[in-house]
């Protein structure tokens, strides 16, 4: 944790809600939220994190498979030359199944890949003792304080009184 750093640890996600909405009014838009669940007060501080891209990159993934799917069955239809049933050697219905599977393939592992990568620089948002509050049944708020007066300070302080523990 850096010295600069609020960390309220709260054991009920309405009172960690109630104080991101005393820290918005206050002025306090810097405010990050450290939790086992995603309970809906994440989405209170306007910065949910990284995860809004995985649908965008799991359509990326699905397009490059589907691309993938349809170079390698055309490839290797042209390139055996196999004529069954009087059926076109190209022949799109004969490679549904193909292009199906490789979409979600790709789709499926891009996706995880993306997921694996982003939770690791998600973890560094957070110092190693904020991470450490956060249990199966506490959210961590974290409120960087640095540039702040003290009366600023103590009015930070107010907002995150309903917390279990606000460590400094």
């Amino acid at each position: 944790m850096r010295r600069d750093d609020l960390v309220a640890v709260f054991a009920d996600p309405d009172a960690a809600e109630e104080a991101l909405r005393t820290l918005h009014d206050a002025g306090v838009a810097t405010a990050r939220v450290a939790s086992p669940a995603p309970f809906p007060v994440i989405h209170q501080t306007g910065h949910p994190g990284p995860w809004r891209a995985l649908g965008v990159v799991a359509l990326v993934g699905g397009l490059s498979g589907l691309g993938s799917a349809i170079a390698f069955q055309v490839v290797t239809s042209k390139a055996m030359g196999l004529v069954v049933g009087g059926k076109p050697i190209v022949s799109w219905t004969a490679f549904g199944v193909i292009m199906f599977e490789l979409t979600m393939l790709f789709a499926g592992v891009v996706n995880f890949s993306a997921f694996v990568i982003l939770s690791a620089f998600t973890r560094r948002w957070f110092s190693r003792r904020a991470r450490e509050q956060v249990t199966s049944e506490r959210i961590v708020i974290v409120v960087p304080v640095a540039g702040y007066s003290e009366e600023r300070k103590g009015a930070i302080r107010a907002s995150l009184s309903h917390a279990v523990e606000v460590l400094s």
